[in-house]
């Protein structure tokens, strides 16, 4: 049993990490989130509210809860904090990919780059500072920030005409805002558990039924194609952590990969569900105990996300507000 601080606990993801290590493991959970009634905070076994990532003094409160609370292992669940990681104790490890990966993989641009060089298929893609080169056969294109999360900032344009109005309505610069060719098809979101020295400890396709931000419709799916092309794009990147690797399939069954976050997404409670659990996984990997790849999960395993409900006093609330 090890004591797990788990980050963005007012999110799909770090509920979902919460929820899933407390049914399925012995672990004791710690949960943090900058908002004092973040409905995780009062779920996990102890709950604490911490500047967001952009504040100067995050390292140093979450190196405080790490202390406070016996840490043992760190599961970072929120984009900003990912780049800060190097400023928690050495001695404390995170389950992350390693800060090369991340740096790259929260970079869209430079995310397609990479595998585009590797021979992996991705969808044809340009900044908006080269607008004016892409060719009107490309059409329609998807606009969406260089760098976001939750499917925020997203917006197909059909036209050139229809691509200069949308960009006019943007104060992004242009070079921080990605045009890429759209591809018609169905939307997989992929578990590649990768441990700490690069093995592939399982792949688990799922497919994005319906999206809000986070997937809140999906289902395990068995698909050949997106599981050997995850496995490429892990041995590509040896990110030495977690991967979750959008893709859409088109009408012949080929995978083009359109973003990938380097962190376990919205959606791991559903791998756990399916019968590979990635987060025991990952965590056990982190804390040096040997780990088992999973080849075997169920297919065909549903998530249909839904709003609940958490009840607290005044007292709990104010409790979780810059506690050490």
């Amino acid at each position: 049993m090890a004591t797990v601080l788990v980050t963005g606990v007012g999110g799909a993801s770090g509920i979902g990490a919460v929820r899933a290590l407390q049914e399925t493991t012995t672990h004791d959970v710690v949960g943090v989130d900058m908002d004092p009634e973040a409905a995780g905070l009062y779920l996990a076994d102890v709950g604490r509210s911490i500047p967001p990532a952009s504040d100067d003094d995050w390292a140093v409160v979450i190196r405080d809860v790490i202390e406070q609370y016996g840490v043992d292992v760190v599961v970072p669940t929120v984009d900003e904090e990912l780049p800060l990681l190097d400023g928690l104790p050495d001695d404390v490890p995170v389950v992350a990919p390693r800060d090369d990966v991340i740096e790259v993989t929260l970079d869209k641009y430079a995310t397609y780059q990479r595998l585009d060089e590797a021979g992996h298929t991705v969808p044809r893609t340009w900044l908006a500072s080269e607008a004016d080169a892409i060719p009107e056969s490309a059409y329609p294109l998807i606009r969406k920030p260089r760098r976001g999360r939750g499917s925020r900032g997203i917006e197909r344009v059909e036209t050139p005409a229809a691509l200069s109005q949308s960009l006019s309505g943007t104060d992004r610069p242009a070079d921080e805002v990605l045009l890429q060719a759209f591809v018609g098809g169905t939307e997989f979101t992929t578990s590649a558990v990768v441990a700490t020295d690069d093995r592939l400890l399982a792949v688990v396709p799922k497919e994005a039924i319906e999206k809000d931000g986070s997937t809140v419709k999906g289902v395990t799916r068995d698909h050949d194609a997106v599981t050997e092309s995850c496995r490429a794009i892990a041995e590509t990147l040896a990110p030495g952590g977690p991967m979750n690797v959008q893709q859409i399939v088109d009408d012949e069954g080929r995978p083009h990969t359109i973003e990938i976050n380097p962190r376990f997404s919205s959606t791991a409670c559903l791998t756990v569900r399916a019968g590979v659990n990635e987060l025991d996984m990952l965590v056990r990997d982190a804390l040096g105990e040997s780990v088992t790849p999973s080849t075997e999960f169920d297919a065909g395993v549903y998530l249909l996300r839904y709003d609940n409900h958490v009840f607290v006093d005044r007292d709990q609330v104010h409790s979780r507000v810059g506690q050490s």
